[in-house]
């Protein structure tokens, strides 16, 4: 008897520490890949080459973070490497909407190995 509860005590207390580590894996890349698909890029923002981008046209993506849309936008970027469409996707928050629409010029910073890779600026010095 003595036995056979010191095996259910191991069984439970390995089924614990499997689903606790598990738990900690998943939210660790959870964070790691909502901080890549969300948040800014603060490398880019900081190295990357000052742009202009003039929005095309502006659409939902369906996402909301925090209760704040996700929108994607088509930009006609003005830089250093040259003039270019491009598309992007950012989160805004609900009260700046109206700053985000066609014809509207944003501050962007552009990635000079990938010039389609773009951060927008509108937050200042990161």
């Amino acid at each position: 008897m003595e036995v056979v509860m010191q095996n259910l005590v191991n069984d439970t207390m390995n089924s614990i520490m499997i689903w606790t580590i598990g738990g900690l894996v998943f939210s660790f890349v959870l964070i790691v890949v909502l901080r890549r698909a969300f948040g800014p890029n603060k490398k880019l923002l900081q190295q990357g080459l000052p742009g202009q981008a003039t929005i095309i046209n502006v659409y939902q993506t369906g996402m909301m973070v925090n209760n704040n849309p996700q929108i994607g936008l088509v930009l006609q970027i003005d830089g250093p490497l040259g003039q270019y469409q491009t598309e992007t996707k950012a989160v805004i928050p609900m009260i700046s909407i109206p700053q985000f629409q066609p014809g509207a010029v944003l501050p962007v910073k552009i990635d000079p190995s990938n010039r389609n890779n773009i951060a927008l600026d509108i937050y200042g010095p990161q």
